[in-house]
């Protein structure tokens, strides 16, 4: 221990065991690594600037194969690399410091007694400056920390971790105006939500949906959107090409006040970094959003293990706080692909999530997003809510991408989707039996918009009216404009 600069008593740490953990990270990264997520050390853990500095650049480095040596150790240069580039290396100590920290203990079979050491020291830290923030308070006679009963109120706790209620606080409870943003409590303030589906399904394009219906109250797949809120979507899916591909079919500066939304960022939804998180609590904090959407999971979490899960959601919740009045987190997560044979809907569509069990477990609703059918130009999604533990579920939909949104898709063949539980194909015989229904000839105009009024994009239309001429189940009328059949 070293005195601090105020002069006051030293304050506990141990030199030698944030030494040994740092070691025995550079040695073992992987193992060490999960070590320090099962106590959730932070780099502000670490007494000495030089070791936080370090450990933040160490968790970064241990999840990156190309910085992992043939031994198993993080290799040296890229950490030395790593360090320079962000003008830190004389910072921590220089080169030389670096170097030697790789012999300072032989093994990191120690690594777990390091580390308890280093939380106890961290714990007692907490405990000394919430102490003087007391003692600070309690000499400060400008605040009132008087109760009716002329007793001292100690200062509440920055974050309250556990709360207990009885039956009737639980009865008496009215929740604050503007909690309930969408459907039947299917988003709420400060709730988690998944929208969930296969790659390429149309996620991403559901989320900016959201967005849009917070911006202009309109429902949402069909569920009600109670008040107008901002979005903020965290995403690493798409280029700005693309997100201008998207925003050039909506109002865009009707949206501007209620919409925000990241290009991929540069070293991805790196939320295990510090310096990332204090960006984005600063954005959330100007931006004051009613849900903040993260797109894609798998671009944040990069193991599939409990533990990994749980303190990725723990760094979340670090930058994005729960409570009545805090936005609800979106989380966009992929599906597994069906099993031949396997058929899912309704509640079952909750196991489809990749991944650990975690994530269906967590939030207060999920939903899911399945193609219509399996072709290629396929514009067609079945929307389906599995979990709404607040409230009912609804009723399952079918939607038509268009025009940078879903319209309801009013005549879906539902019978035909749940007799094989995934594939609905509407095939060339619509063709003929459109042109008989309408008395044995019909326009090119309005053959191709009742196609494409059962549920097809208008590509998928007019292809079907291709295939139905090669077939010669129908023939063009020249010079009326028209088909009828053979």
């Amino acid at each position: 221990m070293t005195a601090n600069s105020n002069g006051d008593r030293p304050l506990p740490f141990s030199e030698d065991d944030e030494k040994g953990l740092l070691c025995s990270q550079l040695r073992e990264p992987a193992s060490v690594w999960d070590i320090c997520a099962d106590r959730n050390i932070r780099p502000d853990a670490f007494y000495l600037p030089a070791h936080r500095i370090l450990y933040s650049i160490l968790v970064e480095l241990s999840k990156d194969a190309l910085c992992i040596a043939a031994d198993g150790k993080i290799d040296f240069v890229p950490l030395k690399r790593a360090l320079r580039d962000r003008g830190q290396l004389e910072e921590i100590g220089g080169e030389h410091w670096l170097s030697a920290l790789y012999d300072f203990v032989p093994t990191a079979a120690n690594a777990a007694w390091y580390a308890d050491i280093i939380c106890d020291r961290w714990e007692r830290r907490r405990a000394i400056s919430d102490g003087k923030q007391q003692i600070h308070l309690a000499s400060d006679l400008s605040v009132d920390n008087w109760d009716a009963d002329g007793k001292y109120q100690s200062p509440s706790p920055a974050r309250q971790l556990i709360e207990f209620l009885s039956p009737s606080e639980i009865v008496s409870y009215q929740p604050p105006p503007g909690i309930m943003l969408v459907g039947d409590q299917h988003i709420t303030r400060g709730s988690i939500f998944i929208i969930g589906g296969v790659p390429g399904v149309g996620k991403s394009r559901a989320a900016v949906a959201l967005a849009e219906a917070g911006a202009t109250s309109h429902d949402w797949f069909g569920l009600k959107v109670h008040s107008k809120f901002k979005t903020l979507i965290i995403q690493n899916e798409n280029g700005r090409f693309r997100l201008k591909q998207e925003f050039s079919e909506l109002n865009s500066k009707l949206l501007d006040e209620y919409v925000s939304i990241t290009p991929p960022p540069p070293c991805g939804l790196c939320f295990e970094r510090w310096e990332f998180r204090q960006q984005l609590s600063e954005a959330l904090e100007v931006f004051d959003p009613g849900i903040v959407l993260i797109d894609p999971w798998n671009a944040v979490i990069r193991d599939d293990r409990q533990k990994d899960y749980l303190g990725t959601f723990e760094l979340i919740r670090a930058v994005i706080p729960s409570g009545d009045l805090a936005p609800a987190i979106g989380i966009i997560a992929h599906t597994r692909k069906p099993l031949s044979g396997e058929r899912a809907s309704g509640r079952a569509l909750l196991n489809l999530l990749a991944g650990s069990y975690v994530l269906g477990s967590m939030p207060r609703c999920v939903f899911v997003m399945q193609s219509a059918s399996d072709e290629v130009a396929e514009d067609r999604i079945v929307w389906t809510c599995c979990k709404n533990n607040d409230g009912e579920l609804g009723d399952r939909s079918a939607w038509i991408r268009c025009n940078g949104l879903f319209d309801p898709v009013l005549d879906f063949d539902w019978d035909a989707w749940n007799s094989d539980g995934q594939t609905v194909k509407i095939g060339i015989e619509i063709v003929p039996k459109i042109i008989e229904e309408s008395g044995g000839a019909v326009a090119r105009d309005i053959l191709r918009d009742k196609i494409e009024g059962k549920g097809l994009s208008r590509r998928t239309a007019y292809r079907r009216i291709e295939e139905a001429e090669k077939l010669k189940l129908i023939k063009f009328q020249k010079g009326k404009d028209a088909y009828e059949l053979y």
